[in-house]
């Protein structure tokens, strides 16, 4: 249990090595030594981007073991998938797609919890819910991926190429979950 005993406000960040030293630093794509830049120049991450997740997967009715052995590489099987969703600075979530095709075509997934946060007060995740079509890949698995939206209309880019940097910080790419199907 920790306890607030006292609150100071400043016009400056804090001082102490978590905001100052090399944590919640995004160093250029270039940098591959950390060492090699001068942190004290490099502003500190402020606000998170957005971000979703898929934290469960699952065929719900759709496929049992009995039926599982009959699908083969490139059928297209519905799957049932739930997760969440947030973006930072208090950016409420419009909306999560789903793919199960590699970006082909995308589903809108239900929110469940968390949509009646106030304009440009939503400090806390989303969850959805949403049930899609996902094609069988070579290996006998479905490949699913979610992107989140917010209300400015940020979007989960599909990989993090153009914002790698050495210490994997900032990194919203999509999020993906495969699953056997036989």
């Amino acid at each position: 249990v920790k306890w607030v005993s006292k609150v100071e406000l400043s016009k400056y960040e804090a001082e102490g090595p978590w905001q100052r030293g090399l944590n919640y630093k995004t160093l250029p794509p270039s940098v591959t030594d950390a060492k090699s830049v001068d942190i004290e120049k490099m502003p500190s991450m402020m606000v998170g981007s957005i971000f979703s997740g898929i934290t469960n997967l699952d065929f719900g009715k759709h496929i049992d073991a009995s039926t599982a052995k009959s699908y083969k590489a490139g059928d297209s099987i519905m799957v049932k998938a739930g997760g969440w969703a947030w973006a930072g600075g208090g950016r409420n979530i419009v909306r999560v797609d789903l793919t199960g095709d590699n970006g082909e075509t995308w589903t809108t997934a239900e929110i469940q919890q968390g949509g009646d946060q106030k304009f440009g007060r939503a400090w806390a995740w989303v969850f959805w819910s949403c049930e899609l079509p996902a094609t069988i890949q070579d290996d006998g698995t479905v490949h699913v991926h979610s992107k989140a939206l917010d209300h400015a209309f940020n979007v989960q880019p599909e990989h993090c190429r153009h914002t790698w940097n050495i210490r994997g910080l900032g990194n919203n790419s999509w999020h993906s979950k495969h699953m056997k199907v036989n």
